[in-house]
């Protein structure tokens, strides 16, 4: 198959700022749709190129003519492809889905274009630096967007997430400088091809252990995830901003990791490091957001939990799992943006943020009550929905009975945080006030709702389509995975009547706690002492 047509890359990254740039005189009203038109076909643009590489070959671009391993360089492969596509698509939803909100004005779309270009940007970069550059403006770029509403807790989130990411950096921009030294590139495959031939392999652990720990930090892995639930829930965050934050920003973290572990695989091998790490955040992430009572700190603490499940796919040295884990970045982004979307509308509709102030969802807006039904039955892994067949490839690279109970325990916590997340969809509505009607949110929430679905009714040809190898997703959708999803099902919901409810106190003690910049910065030594530690031991 090859497509009609296919841009250079770097259009992919500059049309949207372009666009924003371009159109920033217009009419507000006007401003949106075009930017929304742009997404359109920034969209087909996306397509083009993923299936160019899918059924063609890697695409190369060298900026401004330079000679290879000297020019900037962008690529698309079936890593990035796929996720530039997401990117896409992503962004096209919620300028559809934000079209009459009040707090939508020109800068603001301005930002969120820098925002898209810049990811856009990482995903296809195949320079180091370059890199580093685009994670910078990213960065930048959600802090103001975090702080937009200017409220004193959303500022403060804010800074913190600068202060915490600008320190990460350092550790990426010094490591860097150290690699550069020692191989004389900054072009990941150079990098690739280099460090094997280095005459001492621990000559790259410093550097190698200063990127990886920037990295977790932006992947938000234990103990290094503080900052998230502070930028994704942040109280005046708009819907828009925490959805595409946690469906697709947080992913940069987990492709870097990706990434850059195939840029060292030569010389260094910390996947058993980061498997162990990847199981303790999902733990970790999960008993933290049943602590909570905001919905969107449910929401954030989750996708900590999520994103150290697909660390864990990634990490188990299994093909089917790795792919599996792969599979989940998509489904986690659908399903994740999907929940924070519809819980922006429904903290607008009710007024309140907390899940026990929330009831009737389903009656009072029921597009959006079918919304968050098939986000929470995407993420808790329900038959026929996506977060199964990605869950069920992870489980496929798992070994012995300790694999399968580590596995089963992060479902468990996973279902018995949405059994109480879940409790604001029936009872009696009790919103102040009568639904707004705004068909594009219903529409958005409807058909990212149905692509849960649909994922998880076409898993095994979807992971064939988008990443090329074929695994059969019969077992996902069989007899017995529709009774251990009942029996978690039925546990959960007993855990939470019988225990969870009876802790209040406890949790509320939890809630409260939050680390202070001091302890996240020791943190972070401590990660970087560990890997490092790691790594000298076992090369």
């Amino acid at each position: 198959m090859t497509p009609i047509f296919r841009v250079p890359l770097h259009f992919l990254v500059l049309i949207p700022v372009a666009a924003g740039a371009a159109g920033f005189l217009l009419p507000k009203r006007k401003y949106h749709f075009l930017l929304f038109l742009v997404n359109v076909v920034m969209v087909v643009f996306a397509v083009s190129t993923f299936a160019a590489v899918r059924w063609g070959a890697d695409i190369t671009q060298l900026m401004a003519g330079w000679p290879q391993w000297i020019a900037i360089k962008l690529v698309a492969d079936r890593y990035s492809a796929p996720l530039v596509l997401l990117t896409t698509v992503f962004f096209a939803g919620t300028f559809l889905f934000s079209t009459r909100a009040d707090y939508l004005d020109k800068t603001f779309l301005f930002l969120f274009t820098m925002l898209e270009s810049a990811l856009i940007g990482m995903f296809l970069s195949g320079d180091l630096f370059n890199v580093y550059v685009l994670i910078e403006l990213g960065m930048l770029v959600i802090a103001i967007l975090i702080m937009y509403k200017q409220e004193k807790q959303s500022v403060y989130d804010a800074m913190l997430y600068l202060m915490m990411n600008f320190i990460a950096m350092a550790f990426f921009l010094l490591g860097i400088g150290y690699l550069y030294r020692i191989t004389g590139v900054l072009d990941l495959a150079a990098m690739h091809q280099r460090l094997p031939l280095l005459e001492n392999p621990r000559a790259v652990i410093v550097p190698y252990a200063m990127i990886m720990t920037a990295i977790a930090v932006k992947a938000a892995l234990f103990p290094l995830f503080s900052w998230l639930p502070r930028a994704h829930g942040a109280p005046s965050a708009p819907a828009i901003v925490s959805a595409v934050l946690s469906g697709v920003q947080v992913k940069a973290g987990v492709y870097l990791l990706v990434r850059m572990s195939q840029v060292f695989e030569g010389v260094i091998d910390a996947a058993p490091f980061f498997l162990a790490v990847g199981f303790i955040t999902s733990i970790v992430g999960f008993l933290l957001a049943i602590a909570q009572s905001d919905i969107k700190l449910i929401l954030a603490y989750h996708t900590i939990s999520q994103v150290g499940l697909i660390v864990v796919g990634l990490h188990l040295g299994s093909d089917v799992a790795f792919w599996g884990g792969m599979y989940h970045i998509i489904n986690h982004a659908l399903f994740k943006g999907l929940l924070f979307l519809t819980a922006g509308i429904i903290i607008e509709e009710y007024g309140t943020r907390s899940y026990a102030e929330i009831r009737g969802v389903l009656r009072h807006m029921p597009a959006i009550g079918i919304g968050t039904l098939a986000g929470v039955l995407g993420i808790t892994g329900a038959p026929f929905f996506n977060g199964s067949i990605s869950k069920y490839f992870i489980q496929q690279g798992l070994e012995g009975d300790l694999g399968g109970i580590g596995l089963f325990v992060i479902n468990l916590g996973t279902t018995l945080s949405f059994v109480k997340y879940s409790l604001i969809l029936f009872g009696k509505p009790n919103a102040a006030r009568p639904p707004s009607r705004d068909p594009w949110v219903a529409t958005v929430s409807v058909v990212f709702g149905l692509a849960c679905l649909a994922g998880g009714l076409f898993g095994g040809p979807t992971v064939a389509l988008v990443y090329g190898p074929q695994y059969s997703a019969v077992g996902a959708l069989g007899t017995e995975k529709v009774l251990t999803f009942l029996l978690t099902l039925a546990i959960a919901v007993a855990a939470y009547f019988l225990i969870v409810r009876r802790i209040g106190s406890f949790l509320s003690t939890i809630r409260r706690f939050k680390f202070s910049f001091n302890q996240i910065t020791v943190f972070l030594t401590l990660f970087f002492v560990g890997l490092l530690g790691y790594t000298w031991w076992f090369t």
